[in-house]
């Protein structure tokens, strides 16, 4: 008997670490609607909306590898564009801002609830199409933020609310334009988890 329960004792604490990993997902993908500040002074610091997308891996309950793709649309005008020593009226003005980044991200997993916070690094483009041409070009962005996901059931998220300050490089020959878009990201959507 002692036997036994030796044995019973010694699979349930083997067993137990098994449970506790299959909590946690080993994919997750989340489709998000996002709005995005744009730091476009001359534009007069545009409120963009777009949509994006995310896949993670799950390392452990802390730990996770994300990649994620997002894109935002507005317009504005008329304005004046100074580009290549010229100033130029411009009736209505495209713009778009994309990026995919990819990096890190802490979790503190509750039942109802996770809160996580990443640092994403990639590439980014604002994109500015006018009646005189268009102007694009990936370069350096990064997102610094976080978020809560609130857990519908095992395989279902909200994602509540994602924050994300999201510079991206630019060397757009604008007035008043610096060498960063300073841009502020929200966004929110579903989570499937694997």
């Amino acid at each position: 008997m002692r036997t036994f329960i030796l044995l019973a004792a010694i699979l349930l604490v083997a067993s137990a670490p098994g449970y506790a990993q299959d909590e946690i997902p080993r994919f997750e993908v989340a489709g998000m609607f996002n709005l995005l500040r744009a730091d476009i002074d001359v534009l007069g610091n545009q409120t963009m909306y777009g949509y994006g997308a995310g896949a993670q891996v799950n390392a452990n309950e802390y730990f996770s590898l994300v990649a994620e793709w997002s894109a935002a649309h507005g317009s504005s005008g008329p304005t004046e564009i100074f580009q290549s020593g010229t100033t130029y009226e411009i009736p209505l003005v495209d713009t778009r801002v994309q990026t995919i980044l990819a990096g890190p991200r802490l979790y503190r997993r509750k039942r109802a609830l996770n809160m996580f916070a990443h640092l994403l690094v990639g590439a980014g483009t604002n994109k500015i199409d006018y009646n005189f041409g268009s102007y694009t070009k990936w370069q350096f962005a990064f997102a610094l933020g976080g978020g809560v996901d609130v857990n519908v059931g095992k395989r279902f998220a909200i994602r509540l609310a994602q924050f994300d300050w999201l510079p991206v490089r630019s060397d757009l020959q604008l007035e008043g334009a610096g060498s960063f878009f300073n841009n502020w990201r929200y966004q929110a959507g579903g989570v499937i988890k694997f």
